[in-house]
């Protein structure tokens, strides 16, 4: 049966027993067979309860299952078809009474229809028969008393020619008649005659109104058998579960009647054989009980550590994946352009992993002679990120190669200057390729080609040196806002100290940076001035110092275009930023 929308739209209005009617009507095992068919609906309705048929029924009169279905046929129109489907399966009859009368008859004579079927299983019908979407019917339909309204004494009209011919069929063959009302068949065809409800007239036939009370009592009879027999499967049941408490009580009495008499036996066999010294016995049982508590203890305490700690086979080979991960990194670092961010903190995770394994108490029992200090340096320097906020740890550890050899921590020197300068080589490599337009645009305003010829031939020891310090370190390192103010400071003093190591190599060497107050400082050869950024800038200070008269012109450190156009015509010579940083840090 497929429904249109529209249908399924009058549908959606129907109160809750009309569902409820469609519920009931449909049998247990036509319900297994629609809930098999949609496991999806009956994983949602059933939610766990049973799909046998002799349990269906019974689950879907609980209200909360019954709830869930009527709202999923409700909902979904598909699933509402193939349940209207099986509905028809199971209605014949209506259906067949229905589709005997002609449409016209039935909108014109709806309310009997209605009376005589109830009003559920007369819309099933008429929507079965596609009646339903007619205005006729729709308007029938709409009325506030339709679910409510008693019925007619004219819904008998309905019933005249049936029961005409029906009566007609008895007189002649009354043998049949009574066959049938005695059958199975029979006992299902009753009618509500009972005395306590509105008081009714037998019908004009004695004869028939006879009948009809046999057929009553059958019923009546049957319901008592029921209800006896009900009653008498729920004390079977009632008497099955004492007899399997019964049961169960007395397996437990039989299980320790068994211990008790093997204990017995076994103490008499071994009474025969030796003598005991009772109370030597007790007192070596309760040392032995103590000794077993302390063991048990002492493995209780070994199993938390091992699953604190864990065990050797397994730090060693985590130690050993994390060193071989470390390994494939290193190679990254080593042979790659561009370093992965995922790469970086990976290898930042490994690094964290290890340094916690080798904390480990009884670590060396592990490790044994295989992990040397200088291996673990050489591993360090490889995994240094090509930053060049590096450089300094660079050049510290490469003036610290020499002393480590003589203190006999490491062995051969070569391998670990071999480390750094490779590493150098990498930060200065990147560099270069991050730089090199810059270096392209300043290198057609008087930019040394060289530096380390203009410093190696002594001619810069004529020459003052003004550098642009804010400059330089973000030319570097990037915006000041994506370094954090500790890191950054920590630059600009590392910064600071490689320019006084090197400061000799001018005449003199003048570092600027924009500060809170106005200050002066000298280290030999470098001046380092911070101004007053409130009053005048790093900037202005530069261009005002250069526009001075000079007994020679000086040399300008910086990239800012500003300074640049200001003073280019009153300098030597610029030099890049990154060719400044990079010959501090060499």
């Amino acid at each position: 049966m497929e429904l249109k929308p529209e249908i399924h739209e009058i549908l959606n209005e129907m109160p809750l027993q009309f569902y409820d009617r469609i519920i009931q009507d449909i049998s247990a095992p036509a319900w297994v067979a629609i809930f098999s068919a949609n496991p999806i609906v009956k994983k949602e309705v059933l939610e766990g309860f049973s799909l046998q048929p002799g349990k269906v029924s019974r689950t879907l009169s609980l209200p909360l299952v019954a709830g869930r279905l009527r709202r999923r046929l409700q909902l979904d129109r598909s699933f509402l078809a193939r349940v209207l489907t099986a509905w028809e399966a199971e209605q014949q009859a209506v259906i067949s009474y229905l589709s005997m009368l002609h449409p016209e008859f039935i909108l014109a004579n709806l309310g009997k229809l209605r009376d005589l079927l109830g009003p559920e299983r007369f819309c099933l019908g008429a929507c079965s028969l596609g009646l339903l979407a007619r205005p006729r019917m729709r308007d029938f339909l709409s009325r506030e008393t339709f679910w409510t309204e008693e019925p007619e004494e004219g819904v008998f009209d309905l019933l005249v020619p049936v029961l005409s011919a029906g009566g007609a069929f008895i007189e002649k063959h009354p043998e049949m008649a009574e066959k049938f009302l005695t059958s199975d068949r029979g006992a299902t065809f009753t009618f509500d005659l009972d005395s306590s409800g509105p008081e009714r007239k037998p019908p004009a036939d004695p004869e028939l109104y006879d009948r009809f009370r046999k057929v009553e009592k059958k019923l009546e009879r049957v319901q008592i058998e029921l209800a006896g027999t009900k009653e008498q499967a729920a004390h079977f049941r009632s008497d099955n579960e004492a007899l399997r408490k019964k049961l169960r009580e007395l397996e437990s009495n039989f299980d320790r009647m068994l211990g008790e008499s093997l204990s017995r036996q076994r103490k008499e066999w071994f009474e025969r054989y030796q003598f005991l010294d009772r109370e030597s016995t007790s007192k070596e049982s309760e040392r032995l009980e103590s000794v077993l508590q302390r063991t048990r203890k002492a493995f209780e305490l070994q199993k938390r550590a091992d699953e604190e700690y864990g065990l050797i086979s397994d730090i060693r080979s985590k130690l050993l994946e994390i060193d071989l991960s470390l390994a494939k990194i290193e190679s990254v670092y080593a042979d790659s352009l561009v370093v992965h961010k995922e790469v970086e903190k990976a290898k930042e995770a490994l690094i964290n992993e290890k340094n916690r394994l080798l904390k480990l108490p009884g670590i060396r029992r592990i490790l044994g002679g295989q992990n040397e200090p200088g291996h673990e340096l050489i591993s360090r320097i490889n995994l240094l990120d090509p930053l060049p906020s590096n450089l300094p740890r660079i050049n510290k550890l490469r003036k610290l190669v020499s002393s480590l050899a003589d203190v006999g921590l490491i062995g051969d020197p070569a391998q670990f200057e071999e480390a750094v300068r490779h590493k150098k080589r990498q930060i200065m490599e990147r560099l270069y390729s991050q730089f090199a337009p810059q270096r392209e645009e300043l290198g057609q305003r008087h930019v040394f080609r060289d530096l380390e010829d203009f410093i190696g031939s002594g001619e810069s020891r004529r020459y003052t040196l003004y550098v642009d310090g804010y400059n330089v370190l973000l030319s570097v390192h990037g915006d000041e806002k994506q370094i954090p103010r500790r890191d950054f400071s920590q630059l600009r003093e590392q910064f600071i100290e490689a320019a006084a190591s090197r400061s000799a190599v001018f005449s003199r060497m003048v570092l600027i940076f924009d500060g809170i107050e106005g200050s002066r400082d000298l280290h030999g050869n470098l001046e380092i001035v911070y101004t007053d950024k409130k009053r005048r800038s790093a900037d202005a200070y530069i261009i005002e110092k250069l526009s001075g008269k000079h007994d020679r012109k000086p040399v300008l450190v910086t990239a800012d275009e500003g300074i640049i156009s200001a003073v280019q015509e009153r300098i030597f010579s610029l030099i890049s930023p990154i060719d400044f940083y990079m010959f501090l840090f060499e």
